[in-house]
């Protein structure tokens, strides 16, 4: 059964053929057209319950096409697509319509909660402008994982969200840094601003800074138009910076410029534009370490190491496996795919060690629910690679005594056997201290 239609109207092939492909895995039927002149005579052809329209279209442009989309169908959600350059334009469409837009380039993790949720709602609801990278709260891909260290992060977030203050999220490649900072944006007072994100890996350091600040027309050569920064289109809401330990020290430079006066000056122009922007920043880098062979700047490591919190590898937290397999499974659930996973694979998925962390588990979950012929995943539909390292290494199984016994023992050595001190430590009255120290028969 088909989840909706859809009509995607955009002149690049690529975009129209990733669209197509992805959305008819979600169970949604799609239409392409080339440009508005073909979308339209679709639109007036075939019913549709979303439209995903670019702004920029050779003849007739996006805004033209939207005016024609409502005048025919008020009701009919649409998802405008546009650059970074063309904010400005966005929120124009948000006054003649549509229902949100998405920046180029975007992630289908981006678009798939703004489709669903507009498919659901069809028509209902206010139009509001986001340019948040495309993330759902409440239901999306927040997953509350249960480990004792997620929790630590959980709090962490909603402690520092009320403030202004910079943020700084470090961890492995693929824990979902992203995801964290787009909960900490939700959480704060800036929610319904632009969550807007930079992927510093993905600058080059001659582009940076019209990139980051953007530029006035005739600034050099090729610049045949104003361009708005990513900066500034953040302006309002959350500015998250990615891989921030990428960035090359010119630009380093001018990033610590705009932490203190949190002003900008656009490339070619001389007046200072102010910013109200809440930054957070995410690294796998150790910044002590690159501070140290020169490569981060110290000013600006100090700067940025106002509130820090480190999310764990998923290695270290087997616990959050189920819930993340479970998510996953629905999200990006197959029509006439698996709907479970079997006790045998998730234990080799709870075994596994996960240099890849949550995006690798994402992966391995949407390879095995293609290679599964039934309802549920077996060990033999997961990668020979996973498998394989799971058959090798089991992980041992401890009980909750076993934990508790050696987080006990540590505590003693720690405090040379002090058992005041250690019950202290232990959050534990010293006669409970002693009955378990007995009962593990540690001094024995």
């Amino acid at each position: 059964m088909s989840r909706g239609k859809i009509l995607a109207i955009d002149d690049e092939p690529n975009i129209r053929h990733l669209v197509r492909n992805e959305f008819l895995l979600e169970g949604f039927e799609v239409v392409t057209a080339e440009n508005g002149e073909e979308g339209l005579r679709a639109f007036g052809r075939e019913r549709f319950d979303l439209v995903l329209l670019d702004i920029k279209l050779p003849g007739i442009n996006g805004l033209e096409v939207l005016r024609n989309l409502k005048r025919k169908t008020p009701s009919v959600p649409v998802i405008m697509i546009t650059a970074y350059g063309e904010i400005q334009t966005a929120v124009e469409s948000m006054k003649l319509g549509a229902r949100d837009y998405v920046t180029k380039p975007f992630k289908l993790s981006e678009l798939l909660p703004l489709v669903r949720q507009a498919v659901r709602n069809g028509g209902e609801g206010d139009a509001r402008s986001s340019c948040r990278g495309g993330l759902e709260g409440g239901n999306g891909p927040f997953v509350l994982c249960p480990s004792r260290a997620m929790n630590e992060v959980y709090r962490f977030i909603d402690k520092v969200a009320p403030t202004d203050k910079t943020v700084l999220i470090q961890g492995e490649t693929g824990v979902g840094k992203d995801v964290l900072a787009y909960r900490l944006h939700l959480a704060s007072s800036r929610r319904d601003g632009p969550f807007a994100t930079v992927d510093c890996g993905l600058l080059s350091q001659s582009l940076a800074e019209s990139e980051l600040y953007g530029h006035c027309k005739g600034a050099f050569s090729g610049a045949s138009d104003k361009k708005i920064g990513l900066v500034e289109s953040s302006h309002g809401g959350t500015l998250f910076l990615n891989e921030i330990g990428n960035v090359d020290l010119e630009t380093q430079k001018k990033l610590l410029q705009f932490l203190e006066t949190r002003t900008i000056r656009r490339v070619g122009e001389n007046r200072e534009i102010r910013v109200d922007a809440r930054l957070v920043l995410a690294t796998n880098l150790n910044l002590r370490e690159a501070m140290s062979d020169g490569t981060l700047r110290k000013d600006l490591f100090y700067r940025m190491d106002v509130l820090s919190v480190t999310a764990p590898p998923l290695c270290k937290r087997p616990e959050d496996i189920p819930p993340l397999v479970r998510y996953f499974l629905d999200r990006d659930r197959i029509p006439g795919g698996p709907v479970r996973i079997g006790p045998e694979a998730l234990e080799i998925l709870e075994s596994y060690s996960w240099p890849g962390n949550v995006r690798e588990l994402r992966s391995v979950v949407s390879k095995a629910m293609i290679f599964c012929d039934g309802e549920e995943i077996r060990p033999c539909h997961l990668p020979s690679d996973v498998a394989g390292e799971a058959r090798r290494e089991p992980l041992p199984r401890k009980t909750l005594e076993d934990v508790e016994k050696a987080h006990i023992l540590s505590v003693l050595e720690q405090t040379g056997g002090n058992q005041s001190r250690a019950a202290e430590i232990l959050g534990i009255n010293r006669k409970t201290l002693y009955k378990k120290i007995h009962k593990y028969q540690l001094f024995a």
